[in-house]
């Protein structure tokens, strides 16, 4: 067996609650932190104190339990895009010793009711925008109305704003054992892993506290962090990217964090320039779009030192272009949900196209995924790794967390990567079945489900097709049942009624006679990505013969 562990010293990792670590830790609630900023609101410029932040949070965590008598435990669902509420309502809900699961907001309300059923949850705070949306869901999961409550918003539709959950009760700190810290989740944000439809990735405390600790060392060693840092909250909150560097790791470094309801170009770069913002948390399709419009040049981003990329591939090309129009630092991250991100962090210096080395107090190897045998340096590998920020499990879940995680504590990521001699990993390829469409998950077991519900369809599957902009788009290989002539423009639309934007059928629909697959009828995705190299090579005038 060979096993690479980090090249950066171990770090000690407190055994406590995310809130104890985040807020009681670094004083947020004593002068002078009381008075600095936490939080920006990019829409209005409003601005939000750690005072305020801590005020909120208690009442929001005294209203949970006084009010509504909720049990250590229970799920809480969050339901929004970005807002500047959004950290009050998660680190509320930690507070009172519960756990979060956090919705995508372009979800639609069978998506949601999914997620809501499989988490359990009893409360549900959302977006007013969401109204059309939660409602029917929470219906369809079993939740009455009355336990939805507004984020940031006065009541409205005969949903009550949250501000009316708030309460002045006293809440005795909620304690925790070392088991619960350990074991119990804080979080399930939701990720198809390797395979088949999301599941709830059981992120607990001690996992989240262990990734800010070895996010923050390896901004110490690299020394990208100043004095006078401003940062973007500009990836969505829900997703472990954002939650973590956002929501976590910048308040806990009391790092001022400008929060965008969604990415908009035009705002963001003023944003840049108004609050003179020094390190941005992004995915390549932004950091596509920064490099190539031309209205960036019309605003002073000079303040922007450094970017990480992340939840996707990023091309050396890109990576060059928005360095050099920018004058910044440019630099790879690897993680996944189920590492609370951070894996590995890359530096100014890493070699292009590598995602940087392991992050502290984390081991990783390098496995034939065929032969379970280790791979040479140098030489192509599934990856493994083991660390404290690795997930408890999948939610309810046993046999998939099996399929996951083995008896030592190696997740097995599904991504093929080399690492160099000099310790930097480069990821080649992946294995794993999941499309990434500009940085969001689109399963295919998801699509797939619905394509086989469709009266003219006998059988579906769904892979990926390369796209330079949004890294990959989800294309479907589709039998039709005999004697019918349904069409791709009808199949395109019957799923665009299903799922969340990015999980439409933006790579189209091949007709075939049958899906190729094994004799338990499991789908040959490399046989059928195969087959559309091909046809790719014929589209762009190729000569290649199926």
């Amino acid at each position: 067996m060979t096993t690479y562990t980090s090249l950066y010293p171990d770090v000690d990792i407190p055994i406590t609650d995310v809130y104890s670590f985040i807020f009681d830790s670094t004083h947020a609630a004593s002068t002078p932190r009381r008075d600095a900023v936490a939080l920006i609101d990019a829409n209005t410029g409003r601005k939000v104190t750690h005072g305020e932040l801590v005020h909120k949070i208690s009442a929001l965590a005294s209203g949970l339990r006084n009010n509504l008598k909720l049990n250590k435990w229970d799920v809480v669902a969050v339901f929004s895009p970005n807002d500047v509420e959004y950290p009050v309502a998660v680190h509320g809900i930690a507070k009172a010793g519960l756990t979060s699961t956090l919705i995508n907001p372009s979800y639609t309300a069978d998506e949601v009711a999914y997620q809501l059923k499989d988490a359990g949850a009893k409360i549900i705070i959302a977006s007013p925008l969401l109204l059309p949306v939660v409602i029917p869901a929470a219906a369809k999961a079993g939740i009455a109305k009355s336990n939805i409550f507004l984020l940031n918003a006065e009541a409205s539709s005969g949903v009550k704003s949250l501000y009316e959950l708030f309460s002045s009760q006293y809440l005795p700190p909620v304690e925790f054992t070392r088991d619960e810290l350990m074991n119990r989740p804080a979080y399930l944000c939701y990720s198809s892993g390797t395979t088949g439809r999301s599941k709830g990735v059981e992120t607990t405390h001690y996992n989240m506290v262990a990734n800010v600790t070895q996010f923050v060392k390896m901004l110490d060693y690299t020394k990208l962090r100043s004095a006078d840092e401003v940062w973007t909250g500009v990836l969505p909150f829900y997703h472990i990217y954002g939650l973590n560097m956002s929501v976590h790791s910048a308040i806990y470094m009391q790092i001022p964090l400008v929060v965008f309801t969604k990415f908009d170009l035009v705002q963001f770069v003023e944003s840049i320039a108004r609050y003179r913002i020094t390190y941005s948390h992004l995915v390549p399709p932004i950091l596509v779009r920064l490099a190539k419009d031309p209205i960036v040049e019309k605003y002073d981003v000079s303040s922007l030192r450094a970017v990480m990329s992340g939840a996707a591939p990023l091309s050396a090309e890109v990576a060059h272009e928005f360095g050099t129009k920018l004058k910044c630092e440019v630099m790879n991250g690897y993680g996944l949900t189920e590492s609370s991100p951070l894996a590995m962090f890359g530096t100014p210096d890493a070699p292009v196209g590598s995602v940087g080395r392991l992050v502290p107090n984390v081991q990783a190897r390098l496995v034939d995924p065929d032969t379970k045998k280790d791979v040479p340096k140098n030489q192509p590998g599934e990856l493994w790794i083991r660390g404290p920020m690795i997930m408890k499990g999948y939610h309810n879940n046993p046999s998939a967390t099996a399929e996951t995680v083995d008896s030592d504590g190696y997740l097995h990521t599904g991504d093929v990567c080399i690492i160099d001699d000099n310790g930097y990993f480069s990821i080649v390829d992946r294995y794993k079945e999941l499309i990434k469409y500009n940085g969001l998950q689109v399963p295919p077991a998801e699509l797939e489900g619905y394509l086989l519900t469709h009266p003219d369809i006998a059988d579906a599957a769904v892979i990926s097709r390369p796209d330079a902009a949004a890294g990959e788009l989800p294309r479907a290989y589709v039998v039709r049942k005999p004697n019918t002539t349904v069409t791709e423009q009808a199949i395109v639309k019957f799923i665009e009624g299903k799922v969340a934007q990015h999980k439409r059928l933006r790579g189209g629909v091949v007709f075939v006679t049958e899906i190729p697959k094994l004799a338990s009828g499991k789908i040959l995705r490399r046989v059928i990505r195969e087959m559309d190299k091909e046809l790719l090579k014929k589209e762009a005038g190729g000569k290649a013969k199926l």
